[in-house]
């Protein structure tokens, strides 16, 4: 592709996690190549701001509090209709899936499945007649996009995550006497990543003695339970938000990384924990864990098991050399296979393949009502016309 800007990505928000990140690192690979992502973001949620702008990746903010959702959608358009891309990327949350069904004719579409739960494929589901191709971050994802109805009309691809990799260093094996020192770096959630199980392992390590200390890393609302749960154990901390550029260096100072989800896909954090030569401790889930964690490359436990996880943790702790093997193995596995620059030539090229021809790109676009709502009527003549001045009237200045 000729264009500097092959490709421009749409989500409905931009907070600290997986998906955010994933364009952070897909654009830093762009930037790499001389070529520009731009991300058309619906709503002010924008948590890593800094790292997009040190990394000179822009990012167009379209306002949910001050327009109607179709006037969102309308301006998303025009953001995009200003650049001309080849191909379109939806990212996250229906909003951004929403974008495609106002391109004009020959623009390539593009969706990406990051999350390996029933939601994300019914979502594909409704927006397959505007889809050229989908997209799974694992091969489970990627299997399951197969088996679907529509995946006979478009195409199905497997790109993992990609990250920037630092410098390789060799991490010296652990002392014996030392703690033991385990991180958590994500959302402070329950629902998904189940962070009270992680409060519950910091709670059993302790009963049992054990030497160790548990930086978690992120913030959520489970951050004040967690703090209020965890307030009489001296060794745990909690960091809240961590800059992206950050969080290498938190992850060298380093031994294990724990992750007790109930599902995934493929955890961006996981793979910059083993480049890292972190252990990996996590659930044993088809979708992401699996495909990482082996028993060269780390330790899986059953879904909610965490005596499991404390035994394990509790074994890493006491054989030195395992954790070290662990740690060398898990490192090369990603460092071969996940790099950012891999990931930004996978969609390049899938772009590329799908071009059709130039297409015909007007100043406005007509917006229909969004397919997942329940009162269609509501986006729709006066109905729209009524809620667009009641926005205006209701709005802050």
């Amino acid at each position: 592709m000729k264009s500097s800007t092959p490709l421009v990505a749409t989500t409905g928000g931009l907070k600290l996690g997986g998906s955010t990140t994933f364009l952070l690192n897909l654009g830093r690979a762009f930037r790499e190549r001389g070529l520009t992502l731009p991300i058309i973001c619906l709503s002010e949620d924008n948590e890593m701001a800094a790292d997009f702008s040190q990394a000179n990746i822009p990012v167009r903010i379209v306002p949910r509090r001050k327009l109607i959702y179709e006037d969102r959608l309308q301006l998303a358009y025009s953001e995009i209709a200003a650049l001309q891309p080849p191909a379109v990327l939806a990212c996250l949350g229906s909003d951004s899936f929403e974008v495609l069904r106002a391109l004009p004719q020959g623009v390539v579409r593009l969706g990406v499945i990051q999350s390996d739960d029933p939601a994300p494929y019914q979502m594909a589901r409704h927006f397959a007649p505007w889809l050229d191709a989908m997209v799974g971050v694992s091969e489970v994802i990627q299997r399951q996009l197969a088996k679907e109805p529509f995946a006979n009309r478009m195409r199905i691809e497997y790109i993992p995550y990609g990250i920037n990799f630092a410098a390789e260093r060799i991490r010296p094996v652990r002392d014996s006497n030392q703690p033991v020192r385990i991180i958590y770096v994500g959302r402070m959630i329950e629902i998904q990543k189940r962070v009270s199980r992680l409060f519950e392992l910091a709670g059993i390590l302790a009963s049992r003695g054990e030497k160790f200390e548990f930086t978690f890393a992120g913030s959520g609302p489970e951050l004040a339970a967690g703090k209020e749960m965890l307030k009489g154990l001296a060794n745990a901390r909690f960091l809240g938000d961590v800059p992206n550029a950050e969080i290498g260096a938190l992850l060298r100072a380093n031994d294990v990384f724990v992750l007790l989800s109930d599902y995934e896909g493929l955890p961006l954090s996981l793979l910059e924990a083993m480049s890292e030569g972190l252990a990996p401790v996590v659930s044993d889930l088809e979708s992401g864990m699996r495909e990482m964690v082996t028993t060269e490359t780390g330790i899986r436990v059953p879904v909610g098991d965490v005596p499991a996880a404390a035994d394990a943790i509790s074994l890493l702790a006491r054989e030195p050399a395992r954790l070290a093997a662990i740690s060398a193995a898990a490192s090369e596995f990603v460092r071969q296979r996940f790099s950012a620059q891999s990931m930004a030539e996978k969609y390049l090229r899938l772009a590329s393949d799908l071009a059709t021809g130039e297409p015909d790109w007007s100043t406005t676009a007509a917006v229909p009502a969004p397919l997942l709502v329940a009162r269609p009527w509501l986006y729709r003549g006066w109905a729209r016309r009524a809620r667009r001045i009641l926005k205006r009237v209701t709005s802050p200045a």
